[in-house]
């Protein structure tokens, strides 16, 4: 059997809730323009801190995105709204011994400027960070200083908060360029899933672009977008970041949410145990509620290590205590409750409900009623009609090997 009849054979078995699901997925992703948009303010602030009149001029040795634009696991932040963020490492020619409060204010005043300059009233002073606020998307830059004689890119961070003279000015070590390497390494897209995930992306761009207005300003979607091929696991961790902003954005205001990288670890420890979209997401679900009740089962809070910097605490900010891990387990298992409903089989409006409410009511609608137009005729749509685990649908098409597929690691640095 040659590749594309396997592909073909793969992706017709994917059952009516993998596609609701990577359709959702598609739905929240960063667009090209957003893609592009990205990289121009990226490269426009690594121009603008380094300007003659700048504090840095001159010192930034490296400017390099870190979380989930490093790993392609960029999501939209709300339900109604494509808002994403672009988080930046600027390396600076300091010594190391360098007062945390001066490192971030001197990345501060570079990043603001003078009043009446492009990013004055666009930036944020964080307490670790700065962030500058465009429309639809926030940049934020750390400042760090690489230690010579480590792993690439350790590094250290600062973090001060002049607001509060209790708390106390800590240099914390950091490598999101290590664990960012590591998470790709144990999450490599599947050839098949993988280009049907591309497919359906590309697919949906084009959509969007012809339904904009014939004087607007959009460019033709590339044949190719590798930003778009991605694993059942980096989905799956997509999924779950989005749930969580809206579980917390509607129920839980005034806690911190429980860090992406938190989850990303999770996702990259557990990867490659399953075959199907939806299993995946359930499967990385259930691991992280395994994880956490066995912290609280020891009457603590977990603690997590970057795998590339033992040093780098995953976990320092997040949970606070006892209690605010709980809040996220019994939602995690709420989550869980409704992906299990889902597999087992739920009539079509129903299924539209639970995935409005997991994932948002614009990217869930427009999955259901993509699926409902194509596979479903106008006289039993929502009508006893019920998802089928062993369900089928038309394959997307068939494409050659990828040159960059690669093979399942057999074990990684994130564990078993």
């Amino acid at each position: 059997m040659n590749y594309s009849d396997r592909f073909l054979r793969e992706t017709a078995s994917y059952s009516v809730l993998d596609v609701m699901l990577a359709d959702i997925a598609v739905r929240i992703q960063l667009t090209p323009t957003d893609y592009q948009t990205a990289i121009q303010h990226f490269d426009a602030i690594n121009e603008w801190m380094d300007r003659v009149e700048s504090p840095l001029h001159g010192r930034i040795e490296l400017f390099y995105p870190q979380g989930g634009f490093m790993i392609g696991a960029t999501t939209a932040r709300h339900a109604t709204d494509a808002e994403f963020d672009l988080d930046v490492m600027a390396q600076i020619n300091w010594p190391a011994n360098v007062d945390p409060e001066i490192a971030l204010a001197t990345t501060h005043r570079a990043i603001r400027g003078e009043p009446g300059s492009r990013y004055y009233k666009k930036s944020e002073r964080k307490t670790r960070c700065s962030i500058v606020q465009y429309d639809g998307m926030h940049v934020h830059v750390t400042p760090a200083i690489r230690l010579i004689g480590r792993e690439e890119r350790t590094s250290y961070i600062f973090h001060s908060k002049p607001a509060d003279p209790n708390e106390p000015k800590l240099t914390l070590f950091a490598n999101p360029f290590g664990f960012g390497q590591l998470f790709l390494a144990n999450t490599p897209a599947d050839e098949a899933f993988g280009l049907y995930f591309e497919k359906a992306s590309l697919d949906h761009d084009r959509w969007r672009f012809q339904g904009m207005a014939a004087d607007a300003a959009a460019e033709a979607v590339p044949a190719q977008m590798p930003i778009y091929r991605k694993s059942r696991a980096v989905i799956a961790l997509q999924l779950i970041k989005r749930w969580r902003n809206l579980a917390y954005d509607r129920r839980h205001t005034s806690l911190r949410l429980p860090p992406s990288v938190l989850i990303a670890y999770y996702v990259a420890t557990n990867a490659n145990q399953t075959k199907t979209l939806a299993d995946e997401l359930l499967h990385q679900v259930e691991r992280i509620i395994a994880a956490l009740e066995a912290a609280e089962g020891m009457g603590r809070t977990v603690r997590e290590l970057n795998p590339a910097c033992r040093e780098d605490e995953l976990t320092d900010r997040w949970p606070a205590s006892v209690a605010e891990q709980r809040v996220f387990i019994d939602e995690l298992k709420a989550f869980a409750l409704q992906l299990h409903r889902l597999q087992y089989g739920v009539p079509l409006p129903e299924m539209q409900r639970i995935l409005e409410d997991l994932f948002g009511e614009r990217p869930a609608r427009e999955a259901v009623r993509k699926y409902a137009g194509q596979h479903v005729s106008d006289n039993n749509t929502g009508k006893g009609f019920h998802i089928l685990r062993s369900g089928s649908i038309p394959a997307l098409g068939s494409a050659a090997v990828p040159a960059e597929a690669r093979p399942t690691p057999k074990s990684t640095p994130f564990g078993d």
